[in-house]
């Protein structure tokens, strides 16, 4: 694992990264990452703006997971909103570079790209940031234990109807990427329950 004060990445991160760098022939890798990286500024703003502290930033192979430093603890509302600021910071972007897009076509790339992971970010699967705010709210209403059941009942649901999905789309000709989504939705899942916490 590599470490720069406090962002660290997994082996796997690296891995992926660099496997995504190889197979990208169009050049939408960069526009990805910077889509991705306004995703966790988002989510670190609206921290920020609340009084809380960044402790710790890990990339893994299921993503970037923002911990917090617990001395600074966000309201119940607060939190929300924090979670929800990533998918938000895209939708806006998203909005900004299809009005730029008449002046330099590229940015219509990054205006589908940032679209695309901020929608995608709000399904309710754990532990995308849809899937943390559900919990969130859930835990508002039900005890913690059957509040976790629930979000990973749905989640489990989900997350095999789109790998299901793009099955079908896959023998019908059609491209890998929804497959890989559900594939990659599931991996997050299967990673050890005290992993499968909010991380704020």
């Amino acid at each position: 694992m590599l470490r720069w004060g406090r962002v660290s990445c997994s082996g796997g991160f690296l891995l992926l990264a660099a496997g995504l760098f190889y197979l990208d022939e169009a050049g939408v890798l960069p526009w990805a990452a910077l889509a991705a990286a306004l995703h966790e500024l988002g989510h670190y703003a609206a921290v920020r703006l609340q009084g809380g502290r960044l402790r710790r930033l890990r990339l893994t192979v299921t993503g970037a997971e923002m911990t917090l430093d617990r001395r600074r603890d966000l309201t119940y509302a607060g939190e929300l909103g924090a979670i929800l600021a990533g998918p938000a910071a895209n939708l806006l972007l998203a909005l900004a570079a299809a009005r730029l897009g008449e002046r330099w076509e590229p940015l219509y790339l990054l205006s589908g790209l940032s679209l695309s992971l901020g929608s995608f970010n709000l399904l309710p699967v754990y532990p995308l940031d849809g899937g943390r705010a559900f919990l969130l709210i859930l835990s508002g209403f039900l005890p913690p234990a059957s509040a976790e059941r629930v979000v990973w009942c749905c989640s489990l649901a989900l997350a095999s109807l789109v790998l299901a999905a793009g099955t079908a789309l896959l023998r019908q000709g059609g491209s890998p990427a929804l497959l890989l989504m559900g594939g990659w939705l599931l991996v997050g899942l299967a990673r050890p329950e005290e992993k499968r916490k909010i991380s704020w």
